[in-house]
């Protein structure tokens, strides 16, 4: 089945190609591409790109599979830029993806149904991630996103995914993507163990043994910090429902457990 892509308004100034391609141009080191013009911005015809795809069908990719920053085809090198929609749709043995700084698009429905993909970083370049573009990734745990400032997110972009993945965004800069009208109501977290709004704030914890020695057990729903008397984080987990963690490696004294809005005080001994 022969794909097109479909790409918002937001960015389609940039985004217009000189030339329509179906399927795939090239396959090269593993990975499948389809060579693209961009249209510049004054008109006539811009970079030539490369778009990661899949060879026409789902399940193309398996294992560790990393996408470098460009390519050499015939002996010129074009950049990868893009990921295209389905890239790795329904890749049921993928493990990982390691995206390179240049990416600027994910597009719709590109990690859809990759039932082993448990982590993935998204680069500081990127500029806009489509519809469903994580979907039915049912063990996916944390999305790194290395951009610092917000960029434009479908409303559906983590569809049924937000409520058990950990989105991380870099120190401190949680305030800024929530304010960003795309990222309204999506939990965030931060790299330096800081919690956003987003809609699930309102758990309620309960921790004990208190004091605790060999080990703590958390009943929560969430993003789980512990920090101790300086505020510095020093574990970070995601709870689902409850968990028990070992203390060993802690100093003795006072230490502060973070879940949504609400912070117990517990000592280790």
């Amino acid at each position: 089945m022969k794909r097109t892509f479909i790409f918002s308004l937001l960015t389609m100034a940039t985004l217009i190609f000189c030339q329509n391609a179906l399927a795939y141009d090239y396959y090269v080191n593993g990975i499948y591409y389809r060579k693209v013009t961009q249209q510049a911005p004054g008109g006539g015809c811009g970079e030539t790109i490369l778009i990661v795809v899949n060879n026409d069908e789902p399940n193309t990719y398996s294992g560790d599979v990393v996408i470098p920053e460009s390519e050499i085809i015939n002996g010129q090198s074009f950049r990868v830029t893009y990921i295209g929609s389905e890239a790795f749709y329904g890749c049921i043995n993928l493990t990982s993806v390691t995206l390179p700084n240049n990416i600027v698009n994910i597009g719709f429905h590109s990690f859809a149904d990759c039932p082993l993909l448990n982590t993935i970083d998204i680069p500081a370049g990127i500029r806009q991630i489509n519809s469903n573009a994580f979907s039915y990734c049912y063990e996916l745990d944390y999305i790194y996103i290395h951009a610092t400032e917000p960029f434009f997110l479908w409303d559906d972009a983590f569809a049924d995914i937000n409520d058990h993945v950990q989105i991380v965004v870099p120190c401190n800069c949680i305030e800024a993507f929530e304010a960003a009208e795309e990222w309204q109501g999506i939990q965030l977290y931060d790299d330096c163990g800081h919690v956003g709004v987003g809609e699930t704030e309102t758990a309620v914890m309960q921790i004990y043994p208190n004091p605790a020695t060999e080990s703590l057990t958390i009943e929560a729903d969430g993003m789980v910090t512990i920090a101790d008397e300086m505020g510095r984080v020093v574990k970070t987990l995601f709870v689902d429902d409850k968990q028990t963690i070992n203390l060993q490696g802690l100093s003795r004294g006072f230490y502060f457990v973070k879940a949504g809005n609400e912070v117990k005080k517990i000592m280790v001994k």
